[in-house]
C-alpha cells in the first residue's frame, strides 16, 4: 500500500512538472536577457516566474540595467494570480549581473505569510581583483500583487586584491537566514548569519605561500519595520 501511494505521489508530481513545463518558459541567460520558472512547494499548484531584460545606457552599450518582471501563475495554464515589476532593479556594469535563481527555501514569515526568494548574482571578472556576490530578495504574495519584503541582503561574496601572480587576498563571506521566534509588525524577525575565511598569500623567495584563516562567525536579527525588513549597510551593497 505504501510502495503504491509513493508511486502515485510520485507520478502526480511528474505530471504538474510536465505542466509547469509547458505552461512556464525557461530561458538560459544570454547576457540580455533570461526567464526563470519553478513550482512552488508551499503551494504546489502555484509557480512563480521571472523574467529579466537588459536595457543599456543611451551612452554606453556595456552599461545599464536589467528589468525585473516576477509573478506568481497558476501551474497548469500559467495564468497569472499575483505579478511584480520593478524597471531598472539591477545595475550591471564594471560589476555585471550574471544571473538570478528562484529560492523556494521555508521562508514562513507567519501563520498565513510564506514567502520566495530571488538570488541575483553579479561578478567582475578580473585576475587583480577578483568580485562576485549574490543577493537575496523576499517577495509575499499581497493580494493581486507580490510585495518586496527584503532587499539587498549579501548572501554569499568572495572579493580579493591581487599583484602579479601571487601576492594578495581574498575573502569569502557566505550568510544564511533564518526564521526566528520573536516577530514584529506581523512578520517574523530573521537571523542572519554569517561566516567566512581569508586566504592570504606572499611571496618567499621563488615559493607563493597561501595561509586561510577563518573569520569570526557574527549573527544578526532583522526586524520588519511594517514594510521591509531593515538590512543594515555592513550586510548589503558591494
Amino acid at each position: 500500500m505504501i510502495v503504491h501511494l509513493r508511486i502515485f505521489i510520485a507520478l502526480g508530481l511528474f505530471a504538474l512538472t510536465a505542466q509547469v513545463h509547458a505552461a512556464c518558459e525557461t530561458k538560459a541567460f544570454d547576457g540580455k536577457s533570461l526567464s526563470r520558472c519553478k513550482v512552488w512547494p508551499a503551494a504546489p499548484n502555484q509557480a512563480i516566474a521571472v523574467k529579466s531584460t537588459y536595457l543599456a545606457d543611451s551612452d554606453d552599450a556595456e552599461v545599464g540595467v536589467f528589468d525585473l518582471d516576477l509573478a506568481l501563475v497558476n501551474a497548469s495554464n500559467a495564468k497569472p494570480i499575483a505579478t511584480y515589476r520593478k524597471p531598472g532593479a539591477y545595475n550591471s556594469d564594471a560589476v555585471r549581473f550574471d544571473d538570478l535563481r528562484i529560492d523556494t527555501g521555508r521562508y514562513r514569515l507567519a501563520a498565513d505569510v510564506r514567502a520566495f526568494g530571488l538570488r541575483s548574482k553579479f561578478v567582475h571578472s578580473s585576475h587583480a581583483i577578483p568580485y562576485e556576490k549574490t543577493d537575496l530578495a523576499l517577495y509575499v504574495r499581497d493580494g493581486s500583487e507580490l510585495r518586496p519584503v527584503l532587499e539587498g541582503l549579501v548572501v554569499y561574496k568572495n572579493n580579493g586584491e591581487f599583484s602579479g601572480d601571487c601576492e594578495g587576498y581574498l575573502k569569502q563571506v557566505r550568510r544564511t537566514v533564518e526564521i526566528a521566534h520573536s516577530n514584529h509588525h506581523g512578520l517574523a524577525d530573521l537571523i542572519v548569519t554569517s561566516r567566512g575565511s581569508k586566504m592570504k598569500n606572499t611571496q618567499s623567495g621563488k615559493q607563493c605561500l597561501s595561509k586561510t584563516t577563518n573569520l569570526k562567525t557574527t549573527q544578526v536579527t532583522l526586524i520588519y519595520d511594517g514594510q521591509q525588513y531593515v538590512v543594515p549597510e555592513n550586510l548589503r551593497g558591494y
